[in-house]
């Protein structure tokens, strides 16, 4: 019996060790950043250095091609604001093709293996066959599997009027900021988020993108960005320095668990869950544990979900207290907020001792 138990730990020690790893790079791993990994060097070093777009637009109706002139218009400036070149003229020298196909009615092409519906499970593109513009890009004679779909939602028009919500849509779409960052050139994105016109939902998906991309260079305008009035901006700034990773990220981080602000705190915790696992040894763990008995359930969640994150074993006897706690209130409490603990607190645990009942 014993024997079959120190196996059965061994199976519990190796399976949580893949999860925690698998888990990890889950969270570390970008839908870009697994792309770019299967091309060569000089293709990946070609991506970063791209500044000379071919631009191919295509406007389809019910009664077929239209003049894609004002499509082209809106997705030209868009990327010129970004500092790219548009070559219309494909005898001219650039550095990709860009293709924009845009339908009065989207023709549903076959699942992708990235970008678009790949990237987002619980999105149900390919059921959308209202007026949509579809971005894809091509190095060389290579046409890549990142997709980007921007849709026009009013109501089913003529043909004109579809394409002319579409061109709308253009001038507002991330698309641009998309293109960026999938071919790795976060100093377009800075350009960008530092421009006084960019909005604050820009802002956001700008900030986001860098976080995503692990750009070291972003660090010191995000630690400016988590004091942004406004609140979406300052939270996911606050995140995305957790995902950069960069040890200058911490001192920023532990800096907003004194916040007031309960988003902003619970912004703080999550982006210090996922720099704790990358930097052992600083105060990530000792600053969360000293916050965890006093705070309410909603910030105790998220800071036993960074702990969990860990291999620290000085979480266990903190996490094992409160979890007897968790197990004695459940009794009388079926809160959602509740339950939400208790799973949280069974994960963390479970990657030490495979088991998280009361002792």
């Amino acid at each position: 019996m014993t024997s079959h138990r120190n196996v059965m730990s061994l199976r519990r020690s190796a399976a949580t060790g893949l999860i925690v790893t698998l888990g990890l790079c889950g969270a570390l791993a970008s839908p870009g950043e697994a792309r770019r990994e299967m091309l060569t060097d000089a293709q990946k070093g070609r991506l970063h250095q791209a500044e000379r777009i071919q631009l191919d637009v295509l406007a389809l109706t019910d009664q077929g091609t239209a003049d894609p002139s004002p499509l082209r218009t809106a997705v030209t400036t868009r990327l010129q604001a970004l500092g790219y070149t548009i070559v219309q003229d494909p005898a001219q020298p650039h550095d990709l093709v860009v293709k924009v196909k845009c339908e009065q009615k989207k023709t549903w092409e076959g699942p992708v293996r990235s970008g678009g519906e790949a990237d987002q499970p619980g999105d149900a593109d390919r059921l959308w066959a209202g007026p949509a513009c579809q971005f894809t890009y091509r190095l060389d004679h290579h046409w890549s599997d990142w997709r980007h779909e921007v849709r026009a939602t009013a109501p089913p028009e003529t043909g004109p009027q579809s394409l002319a919500h579409l061109t709308d849509r253009l001038r507002e779409d991330p698309f641009p900021f998309l293109l960026a960052a999938e071919w790795g050139q976060p100093a377009r994105l800075l350009v960008a988020l530092n421009e006084p016109a960019t909005t604050a939902p820009h802002r956001v998906n700008l900030i986001s993108l860098l976080g995503n991309m692990f750009a070291v260079e972003a660090i010191p305008p995000l630690s400016q960005a988590v004091k942004d009035p406004d609140p979406a901006v300052a939270q996911t700034a606050a995140v995305a320095l957790g995902t950069i990773g960069h040890h200058d990220c911490i001192p920023v981080l532990l800096e907003l668990l004194k916040s007031d602000t309960p988003a902003m705190h619970l912004a703080a915790i999550k982006g210090l869950g996922r720099l704790a696992p990358l930097h052992p040894q600083d105060d990530i763990v000792p600053a969360l544990l000293d916050r965890l008995p006093t705070r309410p359930i909603a910030a105790q969640i998220e800071i036993v979900r960074a702990l969990g994150k860990t291999t620290d074993r000085r979480i266990l006897v903190p996490l094992r207290a409160l979890n007897r706690s968790v197990q004695a209130r459940s009794r009388s409490d079926s809160s959602a907020e509740l339950k939400e603990l208790k799973t949280a607190l069974g994960i963390a645990l479970d990657q030490f001792d495979g088991t998280h009942t009361p002792e």
